[in-house]
């Protein structure tokens, strides 16, 4: 059997793995985990557009940061509109199951 991808190999796994409870023995339940991916997405975006702001505006902030922001935002929305993909199509089979 193979076990769970350990986070120590690479720190950037980390941030994929889903967030834990405040006690060990109670689940993460999974509404609460789409809710603060969709609320981490929505701050991404928030964060790129201040960034392109702060840019245009003459502030300390270079172009690396301003596209790394971009890329991370994209990224984070990309893979949410994945997440509702995989709901979507999920939602349509259940439909198409005989009672």
């Amino acid at each position: 059997m193979i076990g769970p991808v350990s986070s120590s190999l690479d720190p950037r796994l980390a941030a994929l793995a889903p967030a834990k409870a405040q006690s060990d023995s109670a689940p993460v339940s999974f509404e609460k985990m789409l809710l603060a991916s969709i609320e981490e997405t929505s701050q991404l975006s928030q964060t790129a557009e201040r960034n392109i702001e702060s840019r245009l505006l003459g502030e300390n902030i270079t172009s690396a940061e301003v596209y790394t922001s971009l890329k991370k935002a994209e990224m984070a929305l990309n893979m949410m509109i994945q997440v509702r993909n995989k709901l979507f199509t999920a939602y349509q089979e259940i439909q198409q199951m005989r009672m």
